[in-house]
Protein backbone atom coordinates (compact mmCIF):
# COMPACT_ATOMS: atom_id res chain seq x y z
CA UNK A 1 0.00 0.00 0.00
CA UNK A 2 1.22 3.19 -0.76
CA UNK A 3 1.59 6.15 1.53
CA UNK A 4 -0.93 8.43 0.18
CA UNK A 5 -3.61 5.09 0.53
CA UNK A 6 -2.91 5.09 3.94
CA UNK A 7 -2.99 8.55 4.60
CA UNK A 8 -6.33 8.38 2.95
CA UNK A 9 -7.59 5.21 4.96
CA UNK A 10 -9.50 6.86 7.61
CA UNK A 11 -11.06 3.38 9.50
CA UNK A 12 -8.69 3.67 12.30
CA UNK A 13 -8.73 7.35 12.73
CA UNK A 14 -9.06 9.47 15.59
CA UNK A 15 -10.26 13.17 15.33
CA UNK A 16 -6.20 14.27 15.46
CA UNK A 17 -5.56 11.37 13.54
CA UNK A 18 -7.74 12.72 10.37
CA UNK A 19 -6.06 15.93 11.07
CA UNK A 20 -2.60 14.85 10.36
CA UNK A 21 -3.18 13.00 7.60
CA UNK A 22 -5.04 16.00 5.79
CA UNK A 23 -2.35 18.31 6.43
CA UNK A 24 0.09 15.57 5.07
CA UNK A 25 -2.14 15.15 2.34
CA UNK A 26 -2.50 18.77 1.32
CA UNK A 27 1.32 19.44 1.75
CA UNK A 28 2.41 17.37 0.08
CA UNK A 29 6.20 18.02 -1.82
CA UNK A 30 6.25 20.59 1.19
CA UNK A 31 6.30 17.96 3.37
CA UNK A 32 10.02 18.22 3.46
CA UNK A 33 10.34 21.60 4.94
CA UNK A 34 8.21 20.83 8.20
CA UNK A 35 9.36 19.04 11.59
CA UNK A 36 7.18 17.46 13.91
CA UNK A 37 7.42 20.33 16.05
CA UNK A 38 5.97 22.80 13.39
CA UNK A 39 3.29 20.74 12.65
CA UNK A 40 2.30 19.91 15.76
CA UNK A 41 2.22 23.87 16.20
CA UNK A 42 0.14 24.45 13.36
CA UNK A 43 -2.53 21.69 14.34
CA UNK A 44 -2.56 22.54 17.71
CA UNK A 45 -2.04 18.74 18.92
CA UNK A 46 1.01 17.34 20.96
CA UNK A 47 4.53 16.61 18.97
CA UNK A 48 3.78 12.99 20.62
CA UNK A 49 0.65 12.72 18.82
CA UNK A 50 2.23 13.33 15.53
CA UNK A 51 4.56 10.60 16.73
CA UNK A 52 2.07 8.31 17.41
CA UNK A 53 0.31 8.74 14.16
CA UNK A 54 3.44 8.07 12.32
CA UNK A 55 3.83 4.98 14.21
CA UNK A 56 -0.03 3.85 13.43
CA UNK A 57 1.17 3.47 10.20
CA UNK A 58 4.17 1.23 10.45
CA UNK A 59 6.72 3.95 10.30
CA UNK A 60 9.09 4.23 13.20
CA UNK A 61 8.79 8.00 13.10
CA UNK A 62 8.19 10.80 10.90
CA UNK A 63 11.10 11.10 9.34
CA UNK A 64 10.57 7.90 8.03
CA UNK A 65 6.94 8.65 6.72
CA UNK A 66 8.52 11.76 5.19
CA UNK A 67 11.17 10.04 3.35
CA UNK A 68 9.05 7.29 2.10
CA UNK A 69 6.04 9.54 1.13
CA UNK A 70 8.51 12.12 -0.65
CA UNK A 71 10.30 8.99 -2.55
CA UNK A 72 6.68 8.24 -3.26
CA UNK A 73 5.27 11.46 -4.64
CA UNK A 74 8.23 11.52 -6.79
CA UNK A 75 7.84 8.35 -8.27
CA UNK A 76 3.63 8.97 -8.98
CA UNK A 77 4.93 12.75 -10.83
CA UNK A 78 7.02 10.86 -13.49
CA UNK A 79 5.97 9.31 -16.69
CA UNK A 80 2.05 8.84 -17.73
CA UNK A 81 1.83 12.34 -18.31
CA UNK A 82 -0.09 12.31 -21.39
CA UNK A 83 -1.81 8.41 -21.16
CA UNK A 84 -4.13 7.03 -18.80
CA UNK A 85 -2.61 4.01 -18.07
CA UNK A 86 -5.92 2.59 -16.27
CA UNK A 87 -7.55 3.80 -19.85
CA UNK A 88 -4.67 4.18 -22.66
CA UNK A 89 -7.25 4.45 -25.42
CA UNK A 90 -10.85 5.55 -26.22
CA UNK A 91 -13.86 4.34 -27.55
CA UNK A 92 -13.67 6.50 -31.06
CA UNK A 93 -10.46 5.81 -31.89
CA UNK A 94 -9.42 4.13 -34.80
CA UNK A 95 -7.71 0.49 -34.87
CA UNK A 96 -4.10 2.36 -35.55
CA UNK A 97 -4.59 5.10 -32.84
CA UNK A 98 -5.02 2.45 -30.35
CA UNK A 99 -1.82 0.35 -31.95
CA UNK A 100 0.01 3.74 -31.46
CA UNK A 101 -1.51 4.32 -28.36
CA UNK A 102 -0.28 0.88 -26.83
CA UNK A 103 2.66 0.80 -28.01
CA UNK A 104 3.44 4.36 -25.89
CA UNK A 105 2.02 2.40 -23.04
CA UNK A 106 4.53 -0.40 -23.18
CA UNK A 107 7.16 2.30 -23.41
CA UNK A 108 5.98 4.27 -20.54
CA UNK A 109 5.58 1.03 -18.17
CA UNK A 110 9.08 -0.51 -18.80
CA UNK A 111 10.17 3.34 -18.02
CA UNK A 112 8.38 3.40 -15.06
CA UNK A 113 9.35 -0.57 -14.11
CA UNK A 114 13.12 1.27 -14.94
CA UNK A 115 12.87 3.71 -12.18
CA UNK A 116 12.14 1.41 -9.61
CA UNK A 117 14.98 -1.00 -10.50
CA UNK A 118 17.80 -0.69 -7.65
CA UNK A 119 21.18 -1.96 -9.02
CA UNK A 120 21.87 -3.48 -6.02
CA UNK A 121 18.67 -5.66 -5.29
CA UNK A 122 19.18 -6.29 -8.94
CA UNK A 123 22.48 -7.44 -8.30
CA UNK A 124 21.64 -9.97 -5.56
CA UNK A 125 18.56 -11.30 -7.46
CA UNK A 126 21.02 -12.39 -10.12
CA UNK A 127 23.39 -13.69 -7.34
CA UNK A 128 20.75 -15.97 -5.92
CA UNK A 129 19.62 -17.05 -9.16
CA UNK A 130 23.01 -18.65 -9.22
CA UNK A 131 23.16 -19.91 -5.98
CA UNK A 132 19.97 -21.87 -6.16
CA UNK A 133 20.21 -25.46 -6.95
CA UNK A 134 16.42 -25.45 -7.74
CA UNK A 135 14.00 -22.66 -8.87
CA UNK A 136 10.37 -21.90 -8.36
CA UNK A 137 7.96 -19.60 -9.83
CA UNK A 138 4.40 -19.19 -7.57
CA UNK A 139 1.97 -16.36 -9.20
CA UNK A 140 -1.70 -15.75 -9.81
CA UNK A 141 -3.22 -17.28 -12.56
CA UNK A 142 -2.71 -14.31 -15.02
CA UNK A 143 1.20 -13.91 -14.82
CA UNK A 144 1.86 -17.77 -15.48
CA UNK A 145 1.91 -17.11 -19.39
CA UNK A 146 4.54 -14.94 -18.58
CA UNK A 147 6.29 -16.63 -16.39
CA UNK A 148 6.37 -20.20 -18.54
CA UNK A 149 8.67 -17.99 -21.33
CA UNK A 150 10.96 -16.99 -18.36
CA UNK A 151 11.12 -20.85 -17.64
CA UNK A 152 11.75 -21.49 -21.74
CA UNK A 153 14.67 -19.26 -21.80
CA UNK A 154 16.17 -20.54 -18.70
CA UNK A 155 15.68 -24.17 -20.13
CA UNK A 156 17.78 -23.32 -22.66
CA UNK A 157 20.80 -22.44 -21.05
CA UNK A 158 20.94 -25.46 -18.50
CA UNK A 159 18.39 -23.76 -15.59
CA UNK A 160 14.80 -26.17 -14.98
CA UNK A 161 12.18 -23.38 -13.25
CA UNK A 162 9.49 -25.46 -12.06
CA UNK A 163 6.45 -23.03 -12.01
CA UNK A 164 3.86 -23.89 -9.54
CA UNK A 165 0.33 -24.05 -11.32
CA UNK A 166 -1.99 -25.71 -8.85
CA UNK A 167 -3.53 -24.04 -5.45
CA UNK A 168 -1.22 -25.40 -2.93
CA UNK A 169 1.49 -26.41 -5.62
CA UNK A 170 3.87 -23.80 -4.06
CA UNK A 171 3.20 -24.32 -0.90
CA UNK A 172 4.46 -27.85 -0.84
CA UNK A 173 7.90 -27.14 -2.63
CA UNK A 174 8.70 -24.70 0.01
CA UNK A 175 7.90 -27.43 2.05
CA UNK A 176 9.72 -30.34 0.98
CA UNK A 177 12.16 -28.36 -1.79
CA UNK A 178 15.86 -28.70 -1.20
CA UNK A 179 17.94 -26.44 1.09
CA UNK A 180 18.94 -23.15 -0.28
CA UNK A 181 16.11 -22.89 -3.60
CA UNK A 182 14.90 -20.12 -4.73
CA UNK A 183 11.38 -18.62 -4.93
CA UNK A 184 9.95 -15.80 -7.74
CA UNK A 185 6.99 -15.05 -5.96
CA UNK A 186 4.50 -13.06 -8.58
CA UNK A 187 1.32 -10.36 -6.66
CA UNK A 188 0.46 -7.42 -8.11
CA UNK A 189 -1.56 -6.30 -4.95
CA UNK A 190 1.09 -8.53 -2.51
CA UNK A 191 -1.94 -10.04 -0.97
CA UNK A 192 -2.71 -12.83 -3.00
CA UNK A 193 -3.48 -15.85 -0.36
CA UNK A 194 -1.79 -18.60 -2.29
CA UNK A 195 1.27 -16.78 -3.11
CA UNK A 196 1.43 -15.36 0.59
CA UNK A 197 0.65 -19.43 1.85
CA UNK A 198 3.64 -20.42 -0.17
CA UNK A 199 6.01 -17.24 1.02
CA UNK A 200 5.29 -17.86 4.84
CA UNK A 201 6.40 -21.77 4.41
CA UNK A 202 9.51 -20.00 2.19
CA UNK A 203 10.37 -17.54 4.92
CA UNK A 204 9.70 -20.48 7.73
CA UNK A 205 12.45 -22.91 5.90
CA UNK A 206 14.99 -20.05 5.28
CA UNK A 207 14.96 -20.08 1.76
CA UNK A 208 15.80 -17.58 -0.70
CA UNK A 209 12.44 -15.42 -1.88
CA UNK A 210 12.15 -12.67 -4.28
CA UNK A 211 8.84 -10.57 -4.40
CA UNK A 212 7.52 -9.19 -7.99
CA UNK A 213 5.26 -6.76 -6.54
CA UNK A 214 3.88 -3.34 -6.71
CA UNK A 215 5.86 -0.70 -5.00
CA UNK A 216 4.44 0.36 -1.86
CA UNK A 217 4.28 -2.24 1.44
CA UNK A 218 2.28 -5.12 1.61
CA UNK A 219 2.84 -8.46 3.06
CA UNK A 220 4.51 -10.03 0.08
CA UNK A 221 7.57 -7.53 0.19
CA UNK A 222 7.53 -7.76 3.94
CA UNK A 223 8.07 -11.25 3.91
CA UNK A 224 10.44 -11.89 1.31
CA UNK A 225 14.52 -11.21 1.15
CA UNK A 226 14.54 -8.90 -1.63
CA UNK A 227 11.70 -7.07 -4.07
CA UNK A 228 11.39 -6.08 -7.84
CA UNK A 229 9.14 -3.79 -8.52
CA UNK A 230 6.61 -3.37 -11.06
CA UNK A 231 4.12 -0.17 -12.65
CA UNK A 232 2.18 0.42 -10.28
CA UNK A 233 -0.43 2.52 -11.76
CA UNK A 234 -3.09 0.37 -12.62
CA UNK A 235 -6.49 -0.10 -10.67
CA UNK A 236 -7.65 -3.83 -9.93
CA UNK A 237 -10.91 -3.05 -10.99
CA UNK A 238 -11.64 0.43 -13.33
CA UNK A 239 -9.21 -0.61 -16.18
CA UNK A 240 -9.07 -1.73 -20.01
CA UNK A 241 -7.02 -4.66 -19.30
CA UNK A 242 -4.04 -5.58 -17.13
CA UNK A 243 -1.39 -4.22 -19.18
CA UNK A 244 0.89 -2.95 -16.69
CA UNK A 245 1.42 -5.78 -14.39
CA UNK A 246 1.97 -8.38 -17.33
CA UNK A 247 4.08 -5.75 -19.43
CA UNK A 248 6.13 -5.04 -16.78
CA UNK A 249 6.95 -9.00 -14.86
CA UNK A 250 7.90 -9.95 -18.71
CA UNK A 251 10.12 -7.05 -18.20
CA UNK A 252 11.64 -7.69 -14.74
CA UNK A 253 12.01 -11.54 -15.60
CA UNK A 254 13.74 -10.61 -19.19
CA UNK A 255 16.02 -8.35 -17.02
CA UNK A 256 17.02 -11.37 -14.45
CA UNK A 257 17.20 -13.61 -17.41
CA UNK A 258 19.55 -11.59 -19.43
CA UNK A 259 21.79 -10.09 -15.87
CA UNK A 260 21.92 -14.22 -15.45
CA UNK A 261 23.37 -14.99 -19.22
CA UNK A 262 25.61 -12.02 -19.11
CA UNK A 263 27.56 -13.59 -15.86
CA UNK A 264 29.07 -16.54 -17.79
CA UNK A 265 28.05 -14.70 -21.34
CA UNK A 266 30.38 -16.94 -23.76
CA UNK A 267 29.98 -20.58 -21.84
CA UNK A 268 25.76 -19.56 -22.38
CA UNK A 269 25.48 -18.55 -25.83
CA UNK A 270 27.88 -21.75 -26.88
CA UNK A 271 25.30 -23.40 -24.91
CA UNK A 272 22.10 -22.09 -26.33
CA UNK A 273 23.57 -21.67 -30.01
CA UNK A 274 24.83 -25.73 -29.87
CA UNK A 275 21.46 -26.84 -28.25
CA UNK A 276 19.51 -24.94 -30.55
CA UNK A 277 20.57 -25.68 -33.74
CA UNK A 278 20.29 -29.58 -32.48
CA UNK A 279 16.83 -28.71 -31.75
CA UNK A 280 16.15 -26.79 -34.99
CA UNK A 281 17.96 -30.14 -36.77
CA UNK A 282 15.19 -32.13 -35.77
CA UNK A 283 12.45 -30.00 -36.37
CA UNK A 284 13.30 -29.86 -40.13
CA UNK A 285 13.43 -33.97 -40.12
CA UNK A 286 9.80 -33.32 -38.43
CA UNK A 287 9.01 -30.74 -41.08
CA UNK A 288 9.77 -27.48 -39.20
CA UNK A 289 11.14 -25.32 -41.56
CA UNK A 290 11.30 -21.52 -42.60
CA UNK A 291 12.57 -19.87 -45.87
CA UNK A 292 12.88 -16.61 -44.30
CA UNK A 293 16.46 -15.71 -44.37
CA UNK A 294 16.15 -13.47 -41.01
CA UNK A 295 14.96 -16.84 -39.19
CA UNK A 296 17.17 -19.13 -40.79
CA UNK A 297 19.84 -16.97 -39.62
Amino acid sequence: MLVKEKLQDRERFSDIDSRIADYMLERQERLREDSVRQIAKKLYVAPSSVIRFCQKLGYVGFNELREEYLKELLYLSSHFQTLDPNFPFDRQDKDMTVANKIGVLYEEIVRDCQSLLNPEVLGKVIRLLRAAPRIYICASSAQLGVAEVFRDKMMKIGRLVHICTQADEGFYHASYCEAGSLFFLISYTGETKRVLKAAKKVRERGLSSVAVTSYGSNTLSSMCAVSLYVSTREKLIKNLGAFGINVSVMYLLDVVYAGYFNRDYDQHLADKIKYSSESEEAGKREGRHSSNPILEG
